[in-house]
């Protein structure tokens, strides 16, 4: 089991379209800005593209020492140093810019040279951390305003950027070596979260001749998709490589597993790349396969973007469509031929909701220039006033909303909320009442006892986690790890209802409560993999039949079918049985499993993993008298529907098997 916290790193990236205006640098410091995390002012950076063709590289250099002497360094490589300019000092570091000539396979080679004599000595004298035809990085420690004042960011301009801060994990801090973005040639990445495969990767690199590293996880990206690039592959096979994508759903071919088996990342990541093809550019990202991290991305009539929060891009375009990645899925736009892949199928797209509401007609406080501490000030002292409805304008990525109210024991309240909410909404809430005319981000009602929350947008990852009581109504689209750890005790049961479609892990370790997925305006099944892993009680009501391969984490294939062989060769399984079972799914062939054949299943596989047992059905009188009365107060808050229309329909009913 995997704890979930509020994502650790802010990320962002902007691509314009052709025809477009060049992206101004205080738009996407405004993005970034937008984004305060703890230990946020430890680092912080920026990444700028401009698609011009050039007869010279940018090569940009922390170093300890005389920057005249850099040039000295190049040149014995074979690469010209025309000039070597001063930007600023950290201390005793300077930061330096240099204008070079020479082949570009000759530049690669200096620049892997030139950082293994700087780095790998006992002072580590200095990094080359940005170098390309069309590319410049700004980093440095503080928050994205102080790095970008120190560099004037805000005055520039550029094709494609990147932003990001604090620093990244596993790296001392103190200095700018170890903040985002981290670049290779003409490539630039900026990462949240943590890659466990850090080791495998280094051995992958040092096979391709890369020796030094400054130790941060987060580096090893933007060498990894330069060398995968290097060698011939095509940007899709290279994200699919880092991706490693589920070897039960969407394997990569045998060959490539193996040739590249240590070039593929593990752990929580998101990761946005940038990227100058030498004619094109491209703006991607990634997320892993458990999709432990945010990927927002999002597109108006100008620009693409990619961001960890979704007010990150609502600063900028209010407007603008928004939809998040699959897990384990890729998005990569193009400056000239538009967007390559979405992360998701146009069938899916479809489903997300249109823009929020910013503001109302009339309401209590406006939300857009104070902080999430003061917002909740605020509802507190019109609460302690007696007001019993409060509305909220302009919500843009506030954190903790309402986290307040229980520890002073305030309930009875409605708090309407326009805009974008941020992560951690109604967590701990007893008795008050949440109505959100917009979209809430990850961990909404976590812990929540008590009380109503009403969604008229989207919910983003691992809403409803450890959800005890009370009710929580979204009308469109709910993420990744929806409804963990639900449970129940009593007379006290919660209720979710999502009225569109969910990503992966729905109920995972779910031990009481009711939840209902609608699915409406889907077509296709509206869950994704994993439905109902480790659950031990409660019950999932999804719309239409769902495949029983999506429900629970069964084992490998190749497992189910020596288990088979072993059954029949022991005699447990006739021939007959044999033959009818190994092309069912598993977990239909352990519910056909008779006497010891059905034992030995359960030991082997059942008690270990916890793959729960489904039927697909009209609902009985007794469900249909329970979830009516909930289901018909859903359809009064939406407004749009009578849902209640929808409980006639045939519904899969998942529930915890009984070992």
């Amino acid at each position: 089991m995997v704890d979930y916290y509020p994502s650790g790193c802010g990320v962002f990236g902007i691509l314009r379209k052709r025809n477009s205006p060049k992206v101004k640098g205080n738009l996407v410091v405004r993005a970034i800005d937008r984004v305060r995390y703890r230990g946020s002012d430890k680092g912080a950076g920026f990444a700028v593209f401009n698609l011009e063709k050039r007869n010279y590289y940018v090569i940009k250099a922390f170093y300890e020492g005389n920057p005249s002497e850099l040039k000295d360094m190049f040149s014995k490589y074979g690469v010209e140093v025309k000039n070597v300019e001063l930007l600023t000092k950290y201390s005793t570091l300077c930061d330096c810019n240099l204008i070079a000539l020479g082949d570009i396979n000759e530049v690669r080679k200096a620049i892997r040279n030139v950082n293994e004599i700087m780095w790998n000595g006992k002072e580590k004298k200095g990094r080359v951390y940005s170098v390309g035809s069309s590319l410049h990085v700004y980093k440095g420690v503080g928050y994205p305003k102080d790095v970008a004042e120190q560099y004037r960011v805000e005055e520039l301009e550029g094709d494609l950027w990147l932003a990001h801060t604090r620093q990244p994990t596993n790296s001392p801090g103190y200095y700018p070596f170890w903040s985002h973005p981290f670049s290779s040639f003409n490539v630039a990445i900026v990462h949240n979260g943590d890659v466990s495969s850090f080791g495998a990767n280094v051995e992958y690199l040092n096979s391709r001749g890369l020796n030094s590293f400054v130790g941060t996880d987060s580096e090893v990206l933007a060498f990894l998709f330069e060398e995968l690039i290097a060698e011939g592959l095509t940007i899709e096979e290279a994200v699919k490589i880092l991706i490693n994508p589920s070897r039960r759903f969407n394997a990569l071919p045998k060959d490539v597993d193996y040739l590249y088996r240590n070039a593929m990342l593990d752990g929580p990541f998101t990761a946005v790349i940038g990227y100058d093809s030498g004619d094109d550019l491209y703006l991607i990202a990634i997320a892993d396969r458990s999709k432990f991290r945010p990927a927002i991305i999002g597109e108006d009539e100008s620009y693409y973007y990619v961001a960890s929060e979704e007010n990150e891009i609502r600063e900028i375009s209010p407007k603008a469509k928004i939809w998040t990645l699959k897990p384990g899925s890729y998005f990569i736009a193009s400056y000239k031929k538009g967007i390559i892949s979405y992360g998701r199928g146009n069938d899916e797209l479809k489903t997300f909701s249109p823009p929020p509401i910013m503001v109302p007609e009339k309401y209590d406080i406006n939300a857009y220039n104070i902080g999430y501490k003061e917002l909740n000030y605020e509802i507190l002292k019109l609460a302690e006033k007696g007001k019993r409805e409060i509305t909220v304008a302009n919500v843009l990525g506030h954190r903790y909303i309402g986290i307040n109210l229980p520890a002073k024991n305030i309930n009875n309240l409605r708090i309407n909320l326009y805009g974008v909410v941020g992560n951690a909404m109604a967590n701990l809430n007893e008795g008050n009442e949440f109505y959100v005319y917009g979209n809430v981000t990850d961990d909404c009602c976590d812990t929540m006892h008590g009380g109503k929350v009403v969604i008229y947008g989207d919910a983003r990852d691992v809403l409803a986690q450890t959800f005890q009581n009370g009710k929580i109504f979204v009308k469109g689209n709910a993420g990744n790890r929806v409804g963990i750890q639900m449970r129940e005790y009593k007379d006290k049961r919660p209720y979710l209802i999502i009225g569109g479609i969910v990503d992966d892990y729905l109920g995972e370790y779910m031990a009481g409560g009711v939840m209902i997925v609608f699915g409406k305006g889907f077509n296709g099944e509206p869950v994704g993999n994993f439905v109902g892993t480790g659950m031990v009680r409660g019950r999932i009501y999804i719309r239409g039949k769902v495949s029983p391969s999506k429900l629970g984490l069964q084992p490998p294939r190749y497992e189910v079918m020596r288990l088979l062989k072993a059954l029949f060769l022991e005699g447990l399984i006739s021939s007959e049985e044999y033959d009818s079972l190994k092309n069912e799914e598993y977990i239909e062939i352990v519910n056909k499993l008779k006497g010891e054949a059905k034992e030995y299943a359960k030991k082997l596989f059942e008690e270990k993993i916890g793959v729960p047992t489904y039927e697909y059905r009209e609902l009985t009188e007794e469900e249909f008298k329970e979830l009516y009365p909930v289901v018909d107060e859903y359809s009064k808050d939406m407004m749009d529907y009578s849902y209640t229309e929808l409980l006639k329909e045939k519904f899969t009913v998942i529930t915890a098997r009984k070992l």
